[in-house]
C-alpha cells in the first residue's frame, strides 16, 4: 500500500503545531520538519509526536521545502504549513490514499478555505483557492522565487475531495510582521522582471486591490474580517509597489 510523508518547514510555530499534530494523526506515516531557527517549543513538539526534525539556515522557502521533501522516505509527500490542516473530508481522502492500490497520478491539487482572524472567508475572492500540494516522491520540485514558491509536478495531475482549512493570520501585529517580509521580497521580484512604479500607479494598485476584494468580490459580506482583509490586502499592495519605486530610485532602509 502506499505510504505518505508530510513535509514541513518550519520557524517558531508552537502556537499552530498542536492542532496541526492532531490533525494529521492517523494519516501520515512519517513526518519531516525542516526548521530554520526556533526558539520556542516548536522543536520540542515535533520530536515529541516523533517527526524527523532537521535544523537548516534558511536559504528560500523553495530551498527549505525541496531539503525537507529530499529527507521523505515514504511514497507520497504531503506539503503543508504549520496553519494548514485538513479537515475530516481530506483526511479520510488520504488514508483512502494509503489503503488503496498506487494510484496513476502524479501529484494532487488541494481545496482550500481560508480563515483570516478565526473567521472563514466565504467571499472577497478567497472561496474556491486550491494549491499543488500533494505528489509523488521523486516526482515534484519546487521552483524558487522571492515570495510565492511553486511545486512543479511531472505527470498527470487529480485533484482529492475536502479542504485543506488555512488559518493565516491571528493578529494585525502579525500580519503587518509578514507583511514587511513578503513586501520586500515581492518589491525585488517586480524589479528583477523590469517592472516599474510611480506614486500614483502605487496608490492604483492598493485601491484596486481594495475595491475588487471589497465590492467586486463581495467581501463585505464576511463581515468586519472581510472588511480587514480587503484593507490590509490594498495595504499590502502600496507597500509593495512603493518599495519597488524606492528600489528604482536606489532608496534603501536605514541601517540596511
Amino acid at each position: 500500500m502506499p505510504t505518505l510523508s508530510v513535509a514541513l518547514i518550519c520557524r517558531n510555530e508552537a502556537a499552530n503545531l498542536p492542532a496541526w499534530l492532531a490533525a494529521l494523526d492517523g494519516v501520515a506515516d512519517q513526518i519531516v520538519a525542516v526548521d530554520s531557527g526556533s526558539t520556542d517549543d516548536s522543536l520540542a513538539l515535533l520530536e515529541a509526536a516523533g517527526a524527523l526534525v532537521v535544523r537548516r539556515d534558511f536559504t528560500g522557502y523553495a530551498d527549505q521545502r525541496n531539503a525537507a521533501a529530499q529527507l521523505c522516505t515514504s511514497d507520497w509527500i504531503l506539503c503543508l504549513d504549520a496553519d494548514e490542516r485538513p479537515d475530516p473530508q481530506l483526511r479520510a481522502a488520504l488514508q483512502a490514499l494509503r489503503a488503496g492500490p498506487e494510484p496513476c497520478q502524479a501529484g494532487y491539487e488541494l481545496n482550500y478555505q481560508v480563515f483570516f482572524f478565526g473567521r472563514h472567508l466565504r467571499h472577497g475572492g478567497y472561496a474556491g483557492e486550491r494549491h499543488l500540494r500533494l505528489h509523488r516522491r521523486g516526482a515534484g520540485a519546487w521552483i524558487r522565487r522571492e515570495v510565492h514558491e511553486r511545486l512543479e509536478v511531472q505527470g498527470d495531475l487529480g485533484r482529492l475531495p475536502g479542504f485543506v482549512e488555512h488559518h493565516s493570520y491571528q493578529t494585525v501585529g502579525e500580519y503587518l510582521r509578514r507583511m514587511d517580509v513578503y513586501s520586500a521580497q515581492a518589491a525585488r521580484q517586480m524589479a528583477e522582471r523590469g517592472r516599474q512604479a510611480d506614486g500614483f500607479s502605487a496608490w492604483g494598485h492598493a485601491a484596486w486591490a481594495f475595491f475588487s476584494r471589497y465590492l467586486l468580490r463581495l467581501g463585505f459580506l464576511d463581515g468586519f474580517e472581510g472588511y480587514l482583509a480587503a484593507r490590509l490586502e490594498s495595504l499590502y499592495t502600496l507597500t509593495k509597489y512603493t518599495r519597488l519605486r524606492e528600489l528604482r530610485r536606489g532608496l534603501k532602509d536605514r541601517g540596511k
